[in-house]
C-alpha cells in the first residue's frame, strides 16, 4: 500500500496558471431547483456567477473544489482576497467524505465591487450543516482532515450573484 502525504497548503491562488486545485459549481439542480452558475478563468482569479431561483423551497448554488486530503492543524487563521456583489456568501470547509455532511465554516459581507481581503480566526468558525449553523464549539482536531473548500450564495436570496475570488492564505 502506497501512504500519500497530506499536502500543507500556505496559499490556494485562483486563476489558469493554478492546476492543483479544480473548482466546480455545483447547485440546486441536483435536487430539482433552478439556479444556474458559470466559472470564468482570468489570469489571476476566478468568477463565479449565476442565478438563484427559488423553486421547490430550493435556492442555492456554491463553488467547490475537488477533494484532496490536508492537513490545516498548524494555521489559526485563513485569509481571502475576493471582490463581491455585496450579497452575503459563505465560506466552508468540509472534513467529511459527503458533501451534505456537517462542515467548518463562516459568513463573508463585503462591500460591493471592490477587491477586498478578508481575515477570519480559525476558532471563530462555526459548524455549517444544510446551509445552517449549527450551534456547538468547534472541534479543532478535523482540521488534519480537511478535503474540500467551498464559496456559497448565502441566505438563498433570489437574483443574481457574482463573487471573484483571488487567493486564500493559511497562518
Amino acid at each position: 500500500m502506497i501512504k500519500v502525504n497530506k499536502i500543507v497548503p500556505t496559499e490556494i491562488t485562483f486563476g489558469k496558471e493554478q492546476l492543483r486545485y479544480q473548482w466546480l459549481p455545483f447547485d440546486d439542480r441536483v435536487t430539482g431547483g433552478k439556479s444556474s452558475s458559470i466559472i470564468e478563468q482570468h489570469d489571476n482569479h476566478i468568477t463565479y456567477s449565476g442565478t438563484i431561483r427559488n423553486i421547490n423551497n430550493s435556492a442555492w448554488s456554491c463553488i467547490r473544489s475537488n477533494k484532496i486530503d490536508q492537513d490545516l492543524s498548524q494555521y489559526t487563521s485563513i485569509e481571502i482576497k475576493l471582490k463581491t456583489d455585496g450579497r452575503p456568501y459563505a465560506f466552508e470547509i468540509e472534513y467529511n467524505e459527503g458533501w451534505q455532511h456537517e462542515k467548518i465554516g463562516f459568513m463573508i459581507h463585503t462591500l460591493p465591487d471592490n477587491w477586498t481581503t478578508v481575515h477570519f480566526p480559525i476558532a471563530d468558525f462555526q459548524h455549517v450543516k444544510f446551509g445552517e449553523i449549527v450551534d456547538y464549539d468547534v472541534d479543532l482536531s478535523v482540521l488534519k482532515h480537511i478535503l474540500r473548500y467551498n464559496f456559497y450564495v448565502a441566505e438563498g436570496i433570489v437574483g443574481d450573484f457574482k463573487i471573484e475570488i483571488e487567493s486564500i492564505k493559511f497562518f
